[in-house]
């Protein structure tokens, strides 16, 4: 039996919905939740054009989801795999410095310094990107292997080398600055 199709209120009556008609009725959201996302991976003043980029994309090949159910993942795999290619085109169209860090919106947490999201964002693309998705917006590790195109294991390593990455520099930083 096929995935149920989604409820929504039309003027009192309940009407059922198809995934094309999701993408009209859940539009605002999901652009917010996906330019959110563009953002943190670094799209800067692009995110809310990739993100309806991405919308757009997947409404005209909505035809190629087999799981209704799985909208949501798919919108973001598609999103983030266009901010990659966004900015793997910007870095070879653009001369920039080999330390320059890329810049992306962190989720600001007061708790969190500025020196710790310095350093997340010099961190290597793939530590980054997996920093971002599983500790700044909140994916599990699953989704954000499904969104990275690679295995949980894969982001679990990336996990953990950019925590060894981020003791490293953040120690140094410490050290600079006699902090304890």
């Amino acid at each position: 039996m096929g995935a149920s199709r989604p409820l929504v209120q039309v003027k009192g009556a309940s009407v059922l919905v198809g995934v094309r008609e999701r993408f009209d009725v859940d539009y605002n959201r999901f652009f917010a939740d996906l330019t959110a996302l563009c953002r943190a991976l670094g799209a800067g003043s692009s995110a809310e054009d990739i993100a309806q980029e991405s919308i757009l994309h997947a409404r005209d090949r909505h035809a190629q989801l087999r799981d209704e159910s799985k909208l949501e993942p798919w919108l973001r795999r598609i999103a983030a795999r266009r901010t990659l290619a966004y900015l793997s085109h910007q870095r070879r169209h653009e001369a920039r410095e080999p330390d320059d860090p890329v810049l992306a919106f962190l989720p600001t947490d007061p708790s969190i310094s500025v020196d710790v999201s310095a350093a997340i964002a010099r961190l290597p693309e793939r530590e980054r990107v997996a920093v971002v998705l599983v500790y700044a917006l909140g994916y599990e590790q699953e989704e954000a292997a499904s969104v990275m195109n690679v295995t949980r294991g894969t982001v679990a390593t990336l996990l953990h080398r950019a925590r060894r990455h981020l003791a490293e520099r953040l120690a140094a930083y410490a050290t600079e600055r006699d902090l304890p």
